[in-house]
This record gives structure tokens, C-alpha cells and sequence, in this order.
């Protein structure tokens, strides 16, 4: 979507610009006469949006959430709703929405590998109804299992268009409407494997890197703005993403790759189902933490949002070894600057 696309109607207001103040979404600028013309691609008509709408008025937020039909994506809309505010559910079958529209969610159909002008339509689609978007979860994703020469081009492109270019794709028909009203939250699904590489798990693992350093440098864009941007990074919660639906493995098999990855297809096999992480209390933090609610009323959102004890572990044991690897090998590192320029301490 580009800018063009919803040109704004409203009057000037000063924002404050520091923003890592903690506050609650709906502390939203007087600007109950702004205007959102949305010019969508599937009418000739314009839509008019008041910023009064309903949702605004009762305080209730309008989450967007994709890849919601299963694990912690429909976990979060739950508990969102449960929260008392408004959610479109998304996934590529709505089918697969049944249960939580029957618990007061909006089905929205929703690929994130679709083309700008699709997914420009949709999201114009979901303002027409709702009014606006607050919050976008960036959820869906799947893994795929594999040595890193066993995965195939194909299946390695097709890994990033879902976790990585999907996210971003999502992102740029969603920004528009966050720009527009000064206010909103982007919270992109990473994992702890974006902290760590996995044998067999290389390209997912690479994937949520990607998604992790990308909300770094949108956060940072887009602050000024009063924009929020996370990365939630989970460790291991009891969904489906280790079962045979959500896991794909690469249809190349190496023999000589097999001592250094059949020891994690056999964990992940074995750890489906038995995963210590509750993805029903994963989503009550993960909603109250970017909303500033509950147990983290006066709490910044981080730039990563770590969840599980056992991500909390491994992040800080990624952070000592890379650490101590750093302080063995500084004087090496470090000593490569021209004569005349100054180690700074």
C-alpha cells in the first residue's frame, strides 16, 4: 500500500517525543475531527473513516492478527478478546477461524505471501469495518527442518517468504493506518532460535533472526511516530508447531549430514506434546505487555520480548558464551584500526 493510498485530513498536534515512557494505547491525540480516506483498489468510491468510531469510543483496541487459526496465534486473539477488545483473526482458510469467531472474533481471509495490492485490499477491507487497526501480530510461520545443504532453493525461498517477506509484506499494508492516527503496536513473531543456530533447523532459525533484526530497525523508524514495534521471541510452548503439519522437512536426505542432524529430528519428534510452556499464559503477558495492562502497567515494551524460562535460559547462556568468546579474542579484534586512530575504551 502505498501513501497515497490514505491521505489524512487532521489538525496539527505535537507528539511527545519521548516515547519510552510507558502508556496505554488508547491515550490517543485530540484529533477527533482526523479523517482516514482510504482509496481501496477493489471500488471507485472513497470511504470515509471518522476516527470516532465505535471501537475508539468504548476503548477497546482492534487487534490484527495473522496465522490465528492454531497455536499461539489463536491463543493470543483469545486472549485478547478475553481482554475486551476487538480482533480479526486471519488465516488462509477461514474455515479454520470457526471456534474463535464463535467466541467474537472477526474471520478475515489473509495469505501473507499475496501480492501489495491484495493485501492493500484486505487491510482496507478490515478499517471499513473496524474503523481502525491497533495492534498487529505478526504470527504466522511454520518450521522447516533440514540441513542447510539439504534444503533446496525452493523450499529454502519458500521458508522466507512465509516468516520473513510475509511479515514484511503484512507490515507495509499495515503501517499506513498506524502512521495515519500516530498510535499503534507491531509485535513480529520471532522465536529463541533466532538467538541460536539448530542443526536441522537452520533456515527457520535464520528466519527469526531475520524477523528480530528487522523489528530492531522498524522500531527505530518508527518511535518518532508513536509506534511501537517488539519482537516476541518464545521458547517451547505446547502447540502444534513441532507436529507434522506445522514442521516440514526438506526432501533432500545427505547421509553424511546425519551425525549432526538426526539427533534433533529425533528431539523434535519426541518433544512434541511434552513442551513446558503454556500457550494459554504465554498470550495473557504477551497482550498485557503491549497493551502496558496488568502485570505490566509501568513496564517498557522491550525490543525483544523473550518468553518461556527456557528462552529466558538460553538467551542469557547465548549472552555469556558470546561474551566470554568476545573478551578471548579482543586483542586480536580490536587491534586493527589504523595507527593514528584511538581505541576508544
Amino acid at each position: 500500500m502505498q501513501d497515497d493510498k490514505i491521505p489524512i485530513k487532521e489538525k496539527p498536534y505535537n507528539y511527545p517525543q519521548d516515547l519510552s515512557s510507558p502508556c496505554t494505547l488508547r491515550e490517543r491525540p485530540p484529533n477527533s475531527e482526523k479523517l482516514l480516506l482510504v482509496k481501496t483498489s477493489f471500488a471507485t468510491h472513497t470511504t470515509l473513516i471518522p476516527a470516532t468510531n465505535e471501537t475508539m469510543a468504548s476503548g477497546k483496541r482492534v487487534w490484527l492478527i495473522t496465522g490465528a487459526s492454531s497455536g499461539l496465534g489463536q491463543e493470543i486473539a483469545r486472549a485478547a478478546l478475553a481482554h475486551g477488545d476487538m480482533v480479526v483473526a486471519t488465516a488462509r482458510d477461514t474455515k479454520n477461524l470457526a471456534s474463535l469467531v464463535s467466541e467474537g472474533a472477526i474471520a478475515e481471509q489473509l495469505d501473507v505471501t499475496s501480492s501489495d495490492t491484495i493485501l492493500a485490499a484486505t487491510v482496507a477491507r478490515i478499517v471499513e469495518r473496524t474503523g481502525t487497526i491497533d495492534m498487529l501480530v505478526n504470527n504466522a510461520g511454520y518450521l522447516l527442518t533440514g540441513g542447510v545443504e539439504e534444503v533446496s532453493r525452493d523450499e529454502a525461498e519458500a521458508q522466507f517468504a512465509t516468516n520473513v517477506f510475509g511479515q514484511l509484506n503484512v507490515i507495509r499494508a499495515v503501517l499506513p493506518v498506524l502512521r495515519s492516527q500516530r498510535l499503534g503496536v507491531v509485535a513480529n513473531m520471532g522465536s529463541i532460535g533466532g538467538w541460536v543456530g539448530m542443526p536441522a533447523a537452520g533456515l527457520y532459525c535464520a528466519s527469526k533472526a531475520c524477523s528480530s533484526l528487522l523489528s530492531d530497525s522498524l522500531r527505530a523508524e518508527v518511535a518518532h511516530l508513536g509506534i511501537k514495534v517488539t519482537v516476541i521471541e518464545p521458547g517451547y510452548f505446547r502447540t502444534d508447531l513441532l507436529g507434522s503439519g506445522r514442521r516440514v522437512r526438506a526432501g533432500r536426505r545427505i547421509e553424511d549430514l546425519n551425525p549432526g542432524t538426526t539427533g534433533t529430528h529425533d528431539a523434535l519428534a519426541a518433544y512434541h506434546g511434552h513442551q513446558p510452556g503454556d500457550p494459554r499464559k504465554a498470550a495473557e503477558l504477551i497482550v498485557e505487555a503491549l497493551t502496558g495492562t496488568g502485570r505490566c502497567v509501568g513496564r517498557v515494551l522491550p525490543p525483544r520480548l523473550i518468553i518461556g524460562s527456557d528462552a529466558y535460559r538460553t538467551a542469557t547462556e547465548v549472552l555469556d558464551a558470546q561474551r566470554q568468546i568476545m573478551d578471548e579474542w579482543r586483542d586480536l579484534v580490536t587491534a586493527t584500526n589504523y595507527d593514528d586512530v584511538a581505541i576508544k575504551a
